[in-house]
């Protein structure tokens, strides 16, 4: 059997002006794109454009852990949903937004979202995605089923994929880059 353990690791930056930020960011864009930036301050359209054409994964929502129905920017359904224990056999987990899923699902267990999914370890359950797009890995054990499809075998075992809905079609594409957590 292999397992495989993903921490995130966030950076939070108060944003001052454009000048220092981008100073900043170029300097230690190395690092910094291991990273979950949480951007606080004068966050402008040119800032989200850049971090998003470099990669760099980043939200301006510090309420993530509250109660409150804010929600990040770049996230379309509201009531982001995240999971941050184990997923065990018997547990059936409902979101009507999106859901982010750090842990492992354990075979048996059921996730089921009219959002989006992003799931950043293995399943081993089912998955039941009906939002727009999905990130996930699976296992031979995993039944993925996305906007009434079952793309099970349409996905292997050994790479994360992103499956979006494109019209009527499923655009289903292996993530290329390796997921590195600091």
């Amino acid at each position: 059997m292999k397992t495989k353990q993903y921490s995130i690791k966030v950076f939070e930056l108060e944003v001052e002006d454009r000048d220092s930020f981008f100073k900043f960011i170029k300097k230690f864009e190395p690092i910094l794109n291991k990273y979950l930036l949480v951007l606080n301050g004068n966050v402008t359209e040119e800032i989200k454009d850049y971090l998003q054409e470099k990669g760099i994964a980043f939200t301006t929502d510090t309420s993530l852990q509250s109660k409150s129905k804010s929600k990040p920017e770049h996230i379309k359904n509201n009531d982001l949903k995240i999971v941050d224990t184990l997923v065990r056999s018997g547990t059936e987990i409902d979101s009507s937004g999106d859901i982010l899923v750090l842990t492992r699902v354990n075979s048996g267990a059921v996730i089921r979202t009219d959002g989006n999914y992003l799931g950043f370890s293995l399943v081993d359950g089912k998955i039941v995605c009906n939002g727009d797009f999905m990130f996930i890995k699976k296992s031979s054990k995993a039944m993925v089923i996305f906007n009434g499809n079952d793309i099970t075998n349409k996905i292997d075992c050994d790479s994360f994929y992103i499956i979006k809905q494109q019209g009527d079609k499923l655009a289903i594409e292996k993530y290329k880059k390796d997921i590195k957590w600091v």
